[in-house]
């Protein structure tokens, strides 16, 4: 079995970073990457997601974006005409090109979130989509900074264990503002995972200070799970619902810990956050940038 699909959601109405996200996207704001030509280059968030699990081999994508919403599906629409155009006149960036031949590649589909009812309501939109693959589920406005390793390791442990869901945890002081898990350390063929046996959301009291990251692999078995939930006291569902509904169907789920030695987990979903991101990103592409320039004696 492979993991080849990933689900994408877009649909948040970004309320955090009004009024800017009345023009744009939260995942579509730019941060900074390595560009084909190993300079400095902005790319939308969505696209560095896009790549990161492109280069897994992951070739079907879906997202979910909201009601009305075509930012995200213009951006990914490449006419050949303009193509043409800039390839005439010696202006298409290298980086365009790339990012061509890897939409020539894939599949992508968009599917749209009428209202704004919670980021289970928004995965399981994806049903048709998902069918009975397993999927990579990635929030949008989220990125694991430099971690192509971390994706592949998840994957990785999804499989080896034959897991309903692997989920990606990281410590955290104030666990009462995140999904926090709970459970006890296992080896599931020949993989040290952590078996979750609880899940809840921004507990008052919480039964652990491991938090949820926003990426996952699922079996399709999740979209039962979710369309068996229903809203909470907040009228969203959940996933974190959906997941302990997993979990009592004997669905087996599991977790890894994030290494935030190596890795980094950035959001984009307030300024701070943003600000953050951009910054930690430039630094990171402009340390490699420079690590390389001194080995290659330049």
């Amino acid at each position: 079995m492979k993991v080849e699909k990933a689900v994408i959601t877009a649909a948040g109405e970004g309320s955090r970073m009004l009024p800017l996200t009345r023009g744009i996207r939260k995942e579509m704001l730019p941060l900074c990457a390595k560009s084909a030509s190993d300079g400095l280059t902005l790319k939308p968030l969505v696209q560095i997601i896009l790549e990161e699990l492109y280069a897994l081999g992951l070739r079907s994508f879906c997202f979910v974006v909201r009601r009305g919403e075509h930012m995200i599906k213009d951006y990914f629409t490449l006419r050949e005409t303009y193509l043409k155009y800039l390839k005439r006149m010696g202006k298409l960036p290298e980086d365009l090109e790339v990012l061509r031949r890897i939409l020539s590649d894939v599949h992508l589909e968009f599917v749209y979130q009428p209202l704004p009812k919670g980021f289970g309501d928004a995965v399981r939109r994806a049903a048709e989509f998902v069918g009975d693959d397993p999927f990579v589920l990635h929030a949008g406005d989220g990125l694991i900074l430099n971690g192509r390793q971390v994706y592949a390791g998840l994957i990785e442990a999804f499989l080896k264990t034959q897991a309903s869901g692997m989920l990606l945890t990281r410590l955290v002081n104030n666990p009462t503002r995140y999904g926090v898990v709970s459970g006890r350390f296992e080896v599931v063929n020949g993989s040290r995972v952590f078996r979750v046996d609880g899940v809840v959301e921004k507990p008052s009291n919480p039964p652990s200070n491991m938090a949820l990251v926003a990426v996952y692999v699922f079996d399709h078995t999740i979209m039962d799970a979710l369309r068996a939930t229903t809203a909470g006291q907040t009228g969203e569902v959940e996933l974190t619902d959906g997941i302990m509904h997993l979990i009592t169907r004997s669905g087996r789920v599991y977790a890894l810990e994030l290494d935030e030695v190596k890795y980094k987990w950035l959001s984009v979903g307030t300024p701070e956050g943003y600000l953050k991101a951009l910054d930690i990103t430039r630094l990171s592409v402009e340390g490699s940038l420079a690590y390389a320039n001194r080995s290659s004696g330049i």
